[in-house]
């Protein structure tokens, strides 16, 4: 029932804006981070030891657990991997590589703060609007899991150069992190495609009564 041309009371309808909002605020530090990672390759937060808070860079976390024990083996191998890291060329690939990974997650973000923001907007029609972003959002959330393997494979692959195991084409596949995600992805898709089959229906029916 609509109140005021809004599909949801006004108090819901403006914390579904504001909350819609705060998903494309984070849809856009995505765009930041794939930026970072070129920039500044392994950058991560780091608090305490009396000097506040910072960034520190630690390009070695980008590599699988082995292969980082090989590399953190001695000085002399860490040196020359982070001298490879910081070639122009390898910080541009990880910049290429980190949109590959979070690019589709980005869209996720967009949809659901879309779909939110016009649940809190007037119309009749407001529901059907969302589901089809939320639609989107779930088409995403499956793009999301598929493109693991992809991201850890060319990430592996640009960074072999700097390491002890030298320039190889690395396959990675981690079927837990890829499985979970896409049962989620897929089981958020099949509610939203029930719910639009719903609509669809009572439409249907209203329009013989």
């Amino acid at each position: 029932m609509m109140q005021n041309g809004y599909w949801l009371p006004p108090r819901k309808a403006m914390l579904c804006r504001a909350i819609g909002l705060i998903f494309l605020v984070a849809a856009v530090v995505m765009g930041v981070v794939i930026v970072v990672a070129g920039l500044s390759p392994g950058a991560s937060p780091v608090c305490g030891g009396g000097f506040g808070c910072g960034w520190r860079n630690q390009p070695s976390i980008l590599l699988d657990q082995d292969v980082r024990v090989l590399v953190l083996a001695t000085p002399e191998r860490l040196q020359a991997f982070e001298a490879y890291v910081w070639r122009p060329q390898v910080r541009l690939g990880l910049a290429a590589i980190e949109a590959i990974n979070l690019g589709p997650f980005a869209v996720v973000l967009i949809g659901v703060g879309l779909a939110l923001r016009r649940l809190g907007g007037k119309g009749e029609t407001v529901l059907g609007q969302a589901l089809r972003w939320l639609r989107l959002s779930s088409i995403a959330a499956v793009a999301w899991a598929l493109t693991s393997p992809i991201y850890e494979s060319l990430l592996g692959t640009l960074l072999s150069p700097g390491t002890p195991n030298g320039d190889k084409i690395e396959m990675v596949i981690y079927l837990d992190k890829i499985g979970a995600g896409l049962l989620l992805a897929v089981a958020a898709y099949a509610a939203i495609w029930a719910v639009e089959a719903g609509l669809d229906a009572r439409r249907d029916l209203d329009s013989f009564v």
